[in-house]
């Protein structure tokens, strides 16, 4: 994400012993473990929310009216490949007489 290298792990690691001291820095790092489990759990949940409400939303969508134009489609569909049909058959026919 960050794309931070192992070197530059210790270079801010250092830098967070002199600026906050050897006593403190375990005391950060507890409140930072802290703040990251929330945010986590926060977006998990957060996620979760999103999901339950995307799939209420797969629900509501109405399947019958769905199904009613996929069916309308399919016979369009069908009259057009017959009407192809009985242009290629005039067609023939033209050619045999």
């Amino acid at each position: 994400m960050f794309d931070i290298g192992f070197f530059e792990l210790m270079i801010i690691m250092g830098i967070a012993v002199v600026v906050i001291g050897p006593q403190n820095l375990p005391k950060l790092a507890k409140a930072i473990g802290k703040g990251w489990g929330e945010f986590q759990k926060t977006f998990t949940g957060l996620k979760q929310d999103v999901m339950d409400e995307a799939e209420g939303l797969k629900q509501t969508v109405n399947v019958d009216a769905l199904e009613q134009d996929i069916g309308a489609a399919t016979k369009i569909d069908v009259d057009v490949n017959l009407s192809e049909m009985d242009l290629d058959i005039a067609g023939d026919i033209k050619k045999d007489v």
